[in-house]
């Protein structure tokens, strides 16, 4: 199919600002693993589903606006503005996104402070008398345990004798 020059030059710029956009959203699954870490697994399933899309999208547009034809401009457009924005404005996005994670993490620390202190005022209080009942049942456990044990001793001797028993008599 025929395409004019205008129609070429539109479906590179389009090309260069789809390459600008999957940089974009590349540095948000960037941001996001550095917020969560991720295993090695998830960072390649991560990766394999985001070039899955990147594919889909490219495929719909060259679908729409060249009929389904892939040519090497488009190509160089994609890549190409990929380019120009991990060169020129990657960095910058990385590091207001590292800022503003930084910011979120703090404002949530603080929230979460907030909140519990009331509850650490009331533990204060409680916190040597739990702290003595904790030591205190710790060693009546252990003791009882240790019934237990001899518990259990003669029982197993008693069974014994009954299993005996009951074979010399059969």
């Amino acid at each position: 199919m025929y395409v004019t020059l205008e129609g070429q030059t539109i479906l590179f710029l389009l090309c260069v600002a789809m390459g600008i956009g999957m940089g974009l959203l590349y540095d948000g699954l960037r941001l996001f693993r550095q917020m969560l870490p991720h295993s090695r697994f998830l960072v390649q399933l991560e990766d394999g589903l985001y070039w899955v899309a990147v594919v889909f999208a490219v495929f719909h547009v060259l679908l729409q606006k060249n009929n389904g034809e892939m040519r090497f401009f488009v190509l160089l457009g994609i890549f190409g503005g990929m380019g120009l924005y991990f060169a020129l404005v990657s960095p910058f996005v990385m590091a207001v996104g590292q800022g503003v994670l930084k910011a979120i993490k703090r404002l949530l620390v603080l929230l979460i402070t907030i909140l519990l202190t009331p509850f650490r005022l009331l533990w204060l209080p409680f916190r040597r008398p739990v702290a003595y009942l904790k030591g205190y049942c710790g060693q009546k456990g252990k003791k009882g345990l240790q019934l237990c044990k001899v518990y259990v001793k003669i029982k197993k001797d008693r069974l014994r004798r009954d299993i005996r028993f009951l074979r010399k008599n059969k």
